[in-house]
């Protein structure tokens, strides 16, 4: 899955979000390995970050600013991720303690791959046990051995059942958010470009509305 389906209507632009997300990690992704070095071209061994739950990690906005988000499921759900994205920007050179940070009000949701942060261009910068309570886990509509057959589904694959009448308008397929969308969604939040409404389901509002029970 690529971010986007014919059901929600948008397609062109999202197909280029996830290239640009996910180019610079294609050949990277190739190579990875178990111990998380990457020594393919001869050089010195570089060790890759490999994201784990609580990790908190730095999102560039502009020179001199940064946000943050943290990794709060891995391998559960849509995406090899699942994380949240902090409103606040702070400057580059600020170095909030982790727990101002995840303090701070969660703006963002979503599913989405490790390409950013293994390639560096999401940093870590520490790890805490997430709060699990403030998180919203949403119900997906999926289709199961035919395309008129929808179900609907928890966030971790566990439980599915029919849809109630309205439901399946209110619930999207479960598909994995380049990482590169949510960076252009936070920093739209905080003023740094326009927002693209095909963003709104990322938002923790709109995540928290399709938290219904299967």
């Amino acid at each position: 899955m690529i971010g986007w389906s014919v059901d929600r209507g948008h397609p062109g632009p999202l197909i280029f979000e996830f290239i640009s997300g996910l180019l610079g990690g294609i050949a990277g992704g190739c190579r990875r390995s178990d111990n998380n070095s990457d020594n393919s071209f001869g050089g010195s061994v570089v060790k890759r970050p490999k994201a784990r739950i609580g990790d908190v990690f730095q999102i560039p906005l502009h020179p001199g600013q940064v946000g943050h988000g943290q990794v709060v499921a891995v391998n559960s759900g849509p995406g090899p991720l699942y994380v949240v994205i902090f409103r606040r920007a702070w400057p580059l050179d600020a170095q909030p303690d982790i727990r101002n940070i995840v303090a701070d009000e969660i703006a963002l949701v979503a599913p989405t791959m490790d390409a950013l942060i293994w390639h560096g261009k999401w940093p870590l910068v520490g790890n805490l046990a997430p709060e699990l309570d403030r998180v919203p886990f949403p119900a997906y509509r999926i289709t199961v051995g035919a395309a008129d057959r929808w179900f609907v589904e928890t966030f971790d694959h566990a439980r599915r059942r029919l849809p109630n009448p309205g439901e399946l308008e209110k619930l999207t397929n479960p598909t994995s958010v380049a990482p590169i969308r949510l960076q252009r969604a936070i920093r739209a939040i905080n003023g740094l470009e326009p927002w693209d409404p095909t963003w709104n389901e990322l938002t923790y509002e709109s995540v928290l509305a399709r938290c219904i029970p299967v």
